[in-house]
């Protein structure tokens, strides 16, 4: 029978063992954020990399969180800001654009067939708000206008009402159809010839959604391409970015590593976003 000195030993050797271990990552994110950073926990943990998802918050409120030392990483949708970078001195926040959102303004291919390839804002206004009920009005053949919404809970329709309204408290309530996710919206268009919707790019296929240039105040087409996103032209986009508070080390660098290697990658774009390696400059 094993003494109780020995026993003592055994637990203690065990907490100290406990004690020694690194606790996990704390990582905050936005609500539209969740779904992705829950889908990065698991293979980081198959790495050896353990993270905890804490309450998400806005933007704002998880910069905050960072910057107080509540959190080890966060994911945004945006840039710091320099006020949030400044906010504490002895820290060296380190950035990493993972990927980027692009939002486009679908149509049927029987809408973009009769000649609507390209739309102003306020056209877009006009059709959202059921002011424009006929293609004719807006370039197109004599034909109804069907307007399908976009869910509001996946940050798709954040963007496209802060570029329409300048801000998503501006836009009325209107009582079109809501589409789900990208598969529901090309569901839709290929059922109702007069549609439209708005989506992630992706889910632009040119054979059931067309994606549609937006005319600038120049009177310039600007297409959701690889050139007019990396230079900022096209406006309907937000980025996926990583902050640490200082250079990354340890099982930060691991993290950090994971998210921008294939594997990382291929998790960013399943959420609808462009990884930022595709859109790397050759």
């Amino acid at each position: 029978m094993k003494s109780f000195p020995f026993l003592l030993a055994a637990v203690s050797g065990l907490f100290c063992v406990s004690a020694l271990a690194d606790p996990p990552l704390r990582l905050q994110c936005t609500p539209s954020l969740v779904p992705l950073a829950r889908d990065i926990i698991r293979p980081l943990h198959e790495s050896g990399i353990e993270v905890r998802l804490v309450e998400e918050a806005g933007n704002t409120q998880v910069a905050a969180s960072l910057s107080g030392g509540d959190v080890d990483v966060i994911l945004l949708t945006r840039p710091l800001k320099v006020d949030e970078r400044v906010s504490n001195p002895a820290m060296h926040f380190v950035e990493t654009t993972l990927g980027t959102q692009v939002v486009t303004v679908v149509v049927s291919r029987t809408v973009w067939d009769g000649g609507v390839h390209a739309l102003t804002r306020d056209q877009i206004i006009s059709l959202y708000e059921n002011r424009v009920r006929s293609w004719k009005e807006v370039g197109g053949e004599d034909r109804p206008m069907v307007f399908f919404e976009p869910g509001h809970e996946k940050g798709l329709w954040d963007i496209f009402a802060n570029w329409l309204y300048g801000d998503i408290h501006r836009a009325p309530g209107v009582a079109w159809q809501v589409v789900a996710d990208g598969p529901d919206m090309k569901n839709a268009l290929e059922f109702a010839s007069g549609g439209i919707s708005v989506a992630n790019l992706r889910w632009a296929d040119h054979k059931t959604a067309y994606p549609l240039a937006l005319i600038g105040e120049n009177g310039k087409a600007i297409e959701p391409n690889k050139a007019n996103i990396l230079d900022g032209s096209y406006p309907l986009t937000r980025p996926v970015v990583v902050v640490f508070p200082h250079e990354p080390a340890s099982e930060k660098k691991k993290m950090l590593e994971f998210l921008v290697g294939e594997k990382g990658q291929q998790i960013i774009a399943t959420h609808d976003f462009i990884p930022q390696s595709q859109l790397k400059v050759p």
